[in-house]
């Protein structure tokens, strides 16, 4: 069976290959990087990448950083102070040239694009779903407002069990084309946000959602009056510093699968994270705005902990805000996609992966890549540790 086919290229091992070839199943729309250059990143001595692959993740546990990528069907990683790349590795037939599928760290580039939007006078949180897209009236996401769509607190009725082939989320990749189709699917992503039907019990609780994503994407186009690929290129990705261009999958209509659909380069990834972290500024322009930033860092109102994952957070703005000293807060996607940002100590981390499962190892990854952080924070860049700094 090809290992490139849309019956199976969620599936593992197919994963391992299919998750940076994504263009040839699934057409894309580009997310063009412009004209500017590249934001530079500099090596660490290479002495420090050795000694960091060895350094236990937390105190009374005898797995290794590299141990830990291993176990975990890592594919890329890299973490970043300030410009200085401290660890990079590449995993297989992974090269610095790929581009892989982030799948839900897809959502975290749409709420900072919102805040942008919101900056410009163009966006308002308190406005009703409807107000732009008044397809969506007569569906569970008509009453919901902008902000509770960020939040994650629009409740559609909506099952998330990635594996269930009856729930939701699986009839909304196949409307996305990401699943072969069947005969009774909505015909593109927006046709079926319209059939989806809810309680309306909007701002009541948090509801992890993939489709709210993609109605807050239909609501940014609306409000900005640009196709939603256009809007990421000209008001974040042209502005980041990236190196390549990123592309976003589409349906049959060029509808981007704006909750999972973006693909690019690792670095890349740790360069918008980098952004995020420099406050929204770069080479003295402000990209993302700095109070839009503290508020996504600040969390949200709803603790996201489940059976499935009685780990304690918030979610914000489309980012996972799990609390702690050192005021972390992360972008996650399905098989073990990670952009993480410390701002106590300046550490970017971004990850690609291959999980054999959608959810293995989700409070594994928060543990280690905070222990990585507090473990890289105090290296001078030139093998030795420098405790405190360039905190």
């Amino acid at each position: 069976m090809d290992l490139l086919s849309l019956d199976t290229w969620l599936l593992p091992p197919h994963n391992r290959l299919s998750l940076h070839q994504v263009h040839r199943l699934v057409p894309v729309a580009t997310i063009a990087r412009g004209n500017r250059a590249a934001r530079a990143l500099t090596p660490a001595d290479s002495s420090h990448e050795a000694e960091l692959s060895s350094v236990a993740l937390a105190p009374g546990r005898e797995a290794t950083l590299l141990e830990f990528l291993e176990m975990t069907n890592t594919d890329a990683f890299i973490v970043l102070r300030g410009d200085q790349v401290l660890y990079e590795r590449y995993f297989g037939d992974y090269t610095r040239e790929s581009r892989h599928i982030v799948m839900s760290v897809s959502k975290s580039l749409c709420g900072m694009l919102a805040g942008i939007l919101v900056e410009d006078g163009l966006l308002d949180l308190d406005a009703r779903t409807s107000m732009y897209v008044p397809e969506l009236e007569n569906g569970s996401y008509g009453g919901s407002t902008v902000g509770q769509l960020l939040d994650m607190t629009a409740v559609p009725d909506f099952d998330m069990t990635y594996t269930n082939p009856l729930a939701e989320v699986q009839a909304g990749d196949r409307s996305a084309g990401w699943r072969p189709r069947r005969d009774d699917d909505a015909d593109g992503t927006r046709a079926f946000l319209e059939r989806l039907q809810g309680s309306g019990g909007h701002g009541s609780a948090f509801q992890y959602c993939s489709a709210t994503t993609d109605v807050l994407a239909w609501v940014l186009e609306r409000a900005a009056h640009m196709p939603y690929a256009r809007l990421l290129e000209t008001k974040l990705w042209q502005n980041l510093g990236a190196e390549d261009d990123a592309v976003i999958t589409v349906d049959n209509h060029g509808t981007p699968y704006a909750c999972a659909g973006i693909s690019m380069r690792l670095r890349d990834l740790a360069r918008f994270g980098r952004l995020i972290l420099d406050g929204g500024r770069i080479d003295g322009r402000q990209i993302i705005p700095r109070e839009w930033i503290s508020t996504t860092a600040g969390g949200g109102d709803f603790d996201t902990s489940d059976d499935t994952d009685p780990t304690p957070g918030t979610y914000r703005n489309q980012w996972w805000v799990p609390g702690g000293s050192h005021g972390s807060f992360y972008a996650a996607g399905i098989f073990g996609q990670y952009l993480w940002l410390d701002p106590s100590t300046g550490i970017t981390i971004a990850k690609f992966s291959s999980e054999g499962d959608p959810l293995s190892h989700g409070s594994e990854h928060r543990n280690a890549l905070q222990s990585i952080a507090s473990n890289s924070a105090g290296w001078s860049g030139t093998g030795d540790r420098s405790e405190g700094k360039d905190k």
